[in-house]
């Protein structure tokens, strides 16, 4: 086969719809696929310009866009990006992509357009931005959402601090008065309702804090993770002392970070780490951190902060869980309003960054706290580091 007869095959078996025209705009030849796609027997458009297969409303335009190709014939790309349609014979539009190839011969001019049908192309194009579309409008609606939770969350925890007082403060002044002329059960009664009354207050305290952590913009500043924590430790001295828990920590780097909510972090973790510890059995706290080298420049340099105890454990099914408000694996024997673990994951999220679990059973757990270690000054919002991917 010479290169003439190849050319000829190729323009016969292609699956591109191509025609060919000349100086005039008009059609000299079409191959077989250009015919199905327009719905035409092949004599049919032979002499005709090709303003025939454009949509009526476009006529007049294409044909001042012809002749200036005309003047200046170029390879070129149409119809990518844009929307840009043709017309059959019966007048139903499809859309397309073309492309023009100019050929000068012995005998003139010609233009070889290039025709794909992109209709399957665009309506899965529609397709995806109308998901996009309606993912973004969800995504608006969470966030006014969780907004107005929150705020309700914060205003409602307010609100209910006063009529607390007042519980709290006539049942001790009714201790203190006229608790000699209760009976024993009258007394047993009144020593719940303060002790209930002080469980609320801790619920109420933790819950403003989990909501202040939304609609506060803490500053941020390059924070010593080793003074946080031996601030915390300090603070945490009676009860380090009272559980006889040990607690071992390595050189822990510095971060940009809101001081206040790193202190409050290490708190809840290192609380928790104690207060479910095993009967019997000395509570021992391992802190220390990994540095992760970001792959691309688009990544963020990460660490990651190991609280390792050698507690109850808990079986891992519960890892989402844990991380909820007011979820409480262990019901009502420990102390606590279940928040704080909500409150930890709330803080790494504002660090650019997540909070896992690796757990089992009797056997201690270890919270990996993953943080961005720089932060953008101008940039509030905070992505989410997901660190699932690593190997501990």
């Amino acid at each position: 086969m010479d290169s003439k007869e190849g050319l000829l095959a190729l323009f016969e078996y292609a699956t591109e719809g191509i025609l060919v025209t000349n100086d005039k705009g008009e059609i000299i030849k079409i191959n077989p696929s250009a015919e199905k796609l327009f719905g035409y027997e092949h004599d049919e458009l032979l002499g005709k310009v090709i303003e025939t297969l454009i949509p009526q409303r476009h006529t007049h335009k294409h044909v001042g866009q012809r002749a200036n190709y005309a003047n200046n014939p170029h390879p070129r790309a149409m119809g990518i990006g844009m929307d840009l349609y043709a017309r059959r014979k019966d007048n139903s539009e499809f859309p397309v992509e073309v492309s023009l190839s100019p050929m000068n011969t012995e005998q003139g001019r010609y233009v070889i357009a290039f025709i794909i049908d992109i209709t399957i192309r665009k309506r899965q194009d529609d397709l995806l931005k109308q998901t996009h579309k309606e993912l973004k409008h969800f995504s608006e609606e969470l966030k006014a959402s969780n907004s107005e939770l929150e705020n309700f969350a914060y205003i409602s925890s307010h609100d209910l601090q006063e009529p607390l007082r007042k519980i709290q403060a006539f049942g001790d002044r009714l201790k203190t008065t006229e608790g000699n002329k209760l009976s024993e059960q009258g007394k047993d009664y009144l020593e719940r309702m303060l002790n209930a009354a002080d469980r609320m207050q801790t619920l109420i305290n933790d819950l403003l804090s989990f909501s202040r952590l939304t609609s506060r913009v803490d500053p941020f500043e390059p924070v010593n993770l080793n003074t946080i924590l031996q601030g915390v430790l300090n603070d945490m001295e009676i009860a380090i002392e009272l559980s006889k828990a040990k607690i071992e920590a390595q050189e822990l780097p510095t971060i940009d970070a809101a001081p206040l909510q790193m202190r409050q972090l290490f708190q809840n973790m290192i609380s928790n780490a104690i207060k479910f510890r095993k009967d019997g059995e000395t509570p021992l706290v391992k802190i220390y951190s990994k540095t992760i080298t970001p792959k691309s420049n688009q990544e963020k340099e990460m660490i990651e902060l190991y609280f390792e105890d050698n507690g109850i454990g808990f079986d891992e099914k519960y890892n989402d869980r844990i991380f909820n408000i007011f979820q409480r694996l262990e019901g009502k024997k420990y102390d606590g309003s279940g928040i704080g673990l909500a409150i930890c994951r709330k803080i790494a999220m504002k660090h650019g960054g997540n909070i896992v679990a690796k757990s089992q059973i009797n056997k201690g757990s270890t919270f990996i706290v993953s943080l961005a270690v720089n932060h953008e000054p101008n940039n509030t919002k905070f992505t989410e580091y997901n660190n699932q991917g690593h190997v501990y």
